[in-house]
């Protein structure tokens, strides 16, 4: 169950062991290529997901059955039958904690973790410090389920386990944290203010600003400032509100905005991405240190620098890089 192939190994079928292995990850790969690059088809990666799902069960079934033909053993578990089975109590117990210590007629403790898994998988939903405890739970049952099943057990074994359950807490824990992960860099367009490059509706994926410097026609995510707070109730109220423009002028610069065109120290800036060219005058003004300008390409139906000024470096958050929905506008925003 935790990563196709590894049961075919188990089994003493290595090749089929490797087809399973390659073949997943290959799936998974290009799954994530698909989606998260610039150049990815989202579509196409969602696809690729559900195959992978798929063949992961495929897996499991040919696992099973290759132990299964291999050995002819009739202490092996096979519901109902009374005569139970170690692993089989260790498979459960990976699936959900608990249950495994109820196969082996542990009802205290099973009833124990499957509580504390229940009720802190609602908590951890407020918490994000507590994702750690669902995965540690899952490794500690797991762990339980095999040193306390009624059975004189190997040091081998007992030593196999463990190094299993390290792997479980640690893989729960990694996929524990994606969907806070993928939250800090998934972001939905609520106006119009840069149609046409992104309409309202489409969801965008963000690359946080790591140390590197933002740069001229980057479309940037950014926190609001005290003076767009001032301006925008919303912004005040909401502390997980999020703007995106895009990023014109750039510390030490002059800016002016004039007959519906932008210069930059005096220079024109040529742009294709607009709406319609602006029908406001602005500046000249040089953007202090640390401080950028960002404007909608919807320049007369955006909320921007020219109305509430410069942007300071520390509310930047991103570069949005890609919209990956709907199907039909999923494309890179880096061109």
């Amino acid at each position: 169950m935790f990563f196709p192939g590894i049961g075919q190994f188990y089994a003493g079928k290595p090749i089929k062991g490797v087809i399973f292995c390659a073949y997943q990850t290959g799936l998974l790969a290009i799954a994530f290529w698909s989606i998260f690059s610039p150049d990815g088809n989202t579509v196409a990666g969602l696809i690729e997901l559900c195959i992978a799902t798929v063949f992961y069960s495929v897996n499991i079934l040919d696992a099973h059955l290759c132990v299964y033909r291999q050995q002819d053993d009739p202490t092996l578990e096979k519901i109902p039958r009374q005569q139970k089975n170690p692993w089989f109590a260790v498979c459960i117990s990976r699936v959900l904690p608990g249950l495994g210590q109820l196969y082996i007629d542990k009802a205290v403790s099973g009833i124990l973790f499957l509580t504390a898994t229940l009720f802190l998988l609602k908590l951890d939903d407020f918490f994000a410090s507590l994702l750690v405890i669902p995965p540690l739970l899952k490794a500690i049952s797991t762990y339980h389920a095999y040193i306390t099943f009624p059975q004189q057990k190997t040091p081998f074994y007992r030593s196999l386990i463990a190094v299993m359950a390290g792997a479980i807490f640690l893989w729960g824990l990694f996929w524990s944290h994606v969907p806070q992960w993928l939250n800090q860099r998934m972001f939905l367009i609520p106006s119009e203010s840069m149609v046409p490059t992104l309409q309202k509706g489409d969801r965008i994926f963000v690359q946080p600003f790591h140390g590197d410097l933002p740069q001229r026609g980057d479309i940037v995510v950014f926190r609001p400032t005290s003076a767009i707070e001032v301006l925008d109730d919303e912004a005040a109220r909401d502390d997980n509100l999020y703007y995106v423009k895009r990023l014109i002028g750039k510390p030490g610069e002059t800016l002016r905005i004039d007959n519906g065109i932008v210069y930059i120290n005096e220079q024109p800036l040529q742009e294709s991405y607009i709406a319609a060219p602006p029908n406001y005058q602005w500046g000249p003004e040089t953007i202090p240190a640390n401080s950028y300008f960002v404007m909608g390409d919807n320049r007369n139906d955006s909320f921007d620098s020219h109305i509430w000024g410069f942007l300071p470096r520390e509310y930047l958050f991103g570069k949005a890089y890609k919209i990956y929905w709907p199907p039909q506008r999923v494309r890179s925003l880096l061109k």
